[in-house]
């Protein structure tokens, strides 16, 4: 994480975002300390860049302040998580079933590229790839709603940890990047067939399995559970 001299961002931009992505890649593992004073040697910068890297990473809820200790990252919070999947159950399950209805042409083929590059990090066994591009895929269909408010609700629920928890559920159980392929190819072909009732069903047992997961992650007993799954 070494400072890049050619880099015209402000430093502590820079810091933040350097940060931010070892923190949930989990390079930078939760209850680490960061230290100011450590940072800034690092970086080879003033205290006051790595001061405000501190903060915009607080304000972001990936670390707590802790007066003369430092900067404490913090653990996974899966408990948001399980919360996060349940709504976007509901919400990404309306997306499937407008789209059944408005879908055009030209979304669907830009879709099935979409899941093309999805299946090419599932082939390679790619799991930092997948994750990056099944998001992709899901950001991609709900911009096709075109509802400017359903947008902006579906990014109101985007939450670093909520995201570092999915990737986590990915790289603990690899093979289920396979069968959530295969989920949205069914999705889609619901959704080419304007299945506007089963692309929904679809979509939201889709979510549905990572909830089911988060759920076990912040220690449920989700085994009793109806989740139609």
């Amino acid at each position: 994480m070494a400072a890049s001299g050619g880099d015209n961002a402000p430093q502590s931009e820079r810091i933040y975002q350097e940060l931010k992505q070892a923190i949930l890649s989990g390079e930078i593992a939760p209850s680490t300390v960061l230290s100011q004073n450590e940072l800034a040697r690092q970086y080879d910068v003033s205290r006051s860049p790595a001061r405000d890297a501190l903060r915009l990473l607080e304000q972001e809820g990936l670390v707590q302040l802790v007066p003369k200790v430092g900067a404490l990252v913090k653990a996974d919070d899966f408990s948001d998580a399980v919360d996060v999947t349940e709504i976007r159950s509901i919400l990404e399950g309306y997306v499937a079933r407008r789209l059944a209805h408005s879908v055009t042409y030209e979304d669907v083929k830009a879709l099935k590229s979409s899941l093309d590059l999805v299946k090419e990090a599932v082939e390679a066994q790619d799991i930092e790839a997948f994750y990056h591009r099944e998001r992709a895929h899901h950001d991609k269909l709900v911009s096709m709603a075109r509802n400017k408010r359903l947008v902006r609700v579906l990014e109101s629920l985007v939450d670093p940890l909520c995201n570092r928890a999915y990737l986590a559920y990915v790289r603990r159980s690899p093979e289920a990047a396979q069968v959530m392929y295969e989920e949205h190819l069914a999705i889609l072909v619901a959704i080419e067939e304007g299945d506007g009732n089963r692309a929904e069903t679809l979509m939201r047992k889709h979510i549905q399995r990572m909830h089911a997961a988060m759920l076990h992650m912040a220690g449920y007993n989700y085994q009793d559970m109806d989740l139609g799954m």
